[in-house]
């Protein structure tokens, strides 16, 4: 019989040492793993080296609470909040490494850890970034008349956090929506984490198989947390909280205000139903979808 994958947000984070590779999946505002992302604030995690794939705040919020010392990533924005408030303060103030990467380093990279493979060819763009970045592009020959093209250096998290829609307890995992860049980079990680909003039963699993992006054999742990995702978009079941959004990018501005926001979403939220808590249901009714959810 297979086990049962199900986990507490404590325990899916327990066992990720300082210093880890960690990659983030979602989309800016989609489907962040918001609820991993503040427990591992809560672990106390120093030092990470962040994976995320074009992304907001959950890297902004890894960063502002002094758990990352380098990141590899295409772009970290706030599109129309703004830049992303502690990478771009950390990257300016070299506090915080940064490894630029085009779309296809970032794809190429995580393919070649897919393969078991040192490089994956892409092709070359004709931007600065193999020379600010040359531990992760390296150039081919070229033969005359073909295209230019660049190695992409592997890229291979320790341990990466996904949020999805739905899961059985073995760890089958369901998306309502696009999935992004998530199979690719589960694919890629040597460790999957996965939290959803719900926890449903494997003969649902079966009835809607083709939903199943994540089968029970890549994912090491799955955690049920509704509005998981929060502040960001869980496709069918929540919009992204543009208000706390912007609360979010204000608070950061001052360090009395941030200090304030961490200790109220995340020291002070120690379950993710203080988080919840905390918002106010009324606030979390207004972000609802009322969407078929095929369960």
């Amino acid at each position: 019989m297979t086990r049962s994958k199900l986990v507490s947000l404590e325990d899916a984070v327990a066992g990720i040492p300082n210093g880890a590779k960690l990659g983030l999946g979602g989309w800016i505002f989609n489907s962040q793993p918001m609820a991993l992302v503040r427990a591992l604030i809560r672990k106390g995690a120093k030092n990470l080296d962040l994976v995320p794939v074009p992304s907001s705040i959950a890297p902004d919020l890894l960063i502002g609470a002094g758990c990352v010392r380098s990141t590899v990533c295409v772009f970290i924005s706030f599109e129309q909040f703004g830049l992303a408030p502690h990478f771009r303060r950390q990257a300016e103030a070299g506090t915080l490494k940064v490894h630029d990467l085009d779309g296809p380093a970032i794809a190429g990279g995580l393919r070649a850890a897919i393969c078991d493979l040192p490089w994956m060819p892409i092709p070359d763009l004709g931007t600065d970034l193999p020379k600010h970045a040359p531990d992760f592009y390296r150039p081919l020959p070229q033969v005359p008349g073909e295209r230019k093209m660049l190695a992409a250096v592997a890229v291979r998290p320790d341990v990466c956090f996904i949020h999805a829609q739905q899961a059985d307890e073995h760890g089958n995992v369901q998306f309502m929506g696009p999935p992004f860049f998530d199979v690719m980079l589960a694919q890629a990680s040597r460790r999957v984490v996965v939290s959803v909003d719900r926890i449903v039963s494997t003969d649902t699993i079966r009835r809607h198989n083709h939903l199943t992006k994540l089968p029970a054999a890549m994912v090491d742990a799955v955690v049920e947390a509704p509005w998981g995702a929060h502040p960001t978009a869980s496709p069918t079941v929540y919009r992204a909280d543009e208000r706390y959004l912007a609360e979010y990018v204000k608070a950061s501005a001052k360090a009395d205000a941030w200090a304030a926001h961490l200790q109220r979403f995340v020291h002070g939220a120690a379950t993710q139903g203080d988080y919840l808590d905390a918002l106010g249901g009324g606030r979390l009714a207004a972000l609802a979808v009322s969407e078929s959810t095929l369960v």
